[in-house]
């Protein structure tokens, strides 16, 4: 991770050495006293549904994950919401505009290879756009909740998917 790597205070570009922190081992600069503290970053997804129920997903043209099934869904950027974060997303992803509604899920991510984040699940529906891969995407199809390829990344799956079809109501969809 970045902070591993760090050398030099981002405030004054001091020194950094390891000292304890309200009980964790952290960087801290030499010379201002500026803590670097590890965070997730902050991320989001889109469960886009069509009329049938259908979940859109791409398959990943980059790593992590690369050729693999995914939902929509990337890092925030500073001046959006996570909701923004999911249609800027999508629309990068897909092609699709997309309207962002009910957060369905909150999810911790302390695994992803890159850094762990807070993932914002929206269940979403369909505005406006022609459905095409773009950005990171090298292919984009819809799924029956029953019939998900096996091959998925980020546990999309497990922790989302199949939660949905199990129990609908609990994510408002009766």
């Amino acid at each position: 991770m970045w902070i591993k790597r760090a050398k030099f205070c981002p405030v004054c570009q001091g020194g950094l050495e390891l000292s304890s922190v309200g009980g964790r081992k952290r960087l801290r600069c030499v010379v201002c006293g500026c803590v670097l503290y590890e965070n997730p970053a902050s991320a989001a997804a889109a469960v886009i549904l069509d009329k049938r129920r259908r979940v859109l997903l791409i398959r990943r043209d980059i790593a992590p994950f690369e050729g693999l099934w995914a939902l929509p869904a990337g890092y925030q950027e500073i001046d959006e919401d996570p909701r923004q974060a999911a249609v800027r997303e999508a629309l990068e992803e897909t092609g699709l505009e997309i309207q962002a509604g009910a957060l369905i899920d909150l999810l911790y991510i302390p695994d992803d290879p890159r850094k762990p984040a807070n993932l914002a699940v929206f269940l979403c529906s369909v505005v406006a756009g022609e459905l095409c891969p773009g950005d990171d995407a090298r292919e984009v199809a819809w799924f029956a909740l029953d019939a998900l390829p096996a091959d998925m990344g980020f546990d999309n799956r497990e922790r989302i998917l199949l939660p949905l079809h199990r129990d609908p109501g609990r994510f408002g969809l009766g």
